[in-house]
C-alpha cells in the first residue's frame, strides 16, 4: 500500500484479469512531465536514438521495421 498522506497523488489502475482485487493503487515514480535522466536518449522529440532509427528504418514495414528498429537501438547503445 501507500501511505495515506499520498493518497492524493496516487494513480488508480484498473487490475489485471487475473488480479482478485479490483484495481490497483500506485504512487508516481518521478512528477508528471518529468523523464529520468537515463531515459533522455530514448525520447522520439529530443531526437535521441528512436528518432534516428525511425529515419534508417522508415523504408520497412511490419515486423520488418520492428526487427530493424531493435538492432539499431542495440547498435546505438552500445557505442554510446
Amino acid at each position: 500500500g501507500i501511505p495515506l498522506t499520498m493518497a492524493g497523488e496516487a494513480i488508480v489502475y484498473p487490475a489485471v484479469p487475473w488480479s482478485k482485487r479490483l484495481f490497483s493503487l500506485k504512487t508516481r515514480s518521478f512528477p508528471k512531465g518529468a523523464v529520468p535522466r537515463h531515459l533522455l536518449g530514448f525520447l522520439f522529440k529530443k531526437g535521441g536514438d528512436p528518432a534516428t532509427c525511425a529515419k534508417e528504418t522508415e523504408d520497412k514495414r511490419g515486423a520488418a521495421r520492428v526487427v530493424s528498429m531493435n538492432a539499431c537501438i542495440s547498435r546505438l547503445r552500445k557505442k554510446g
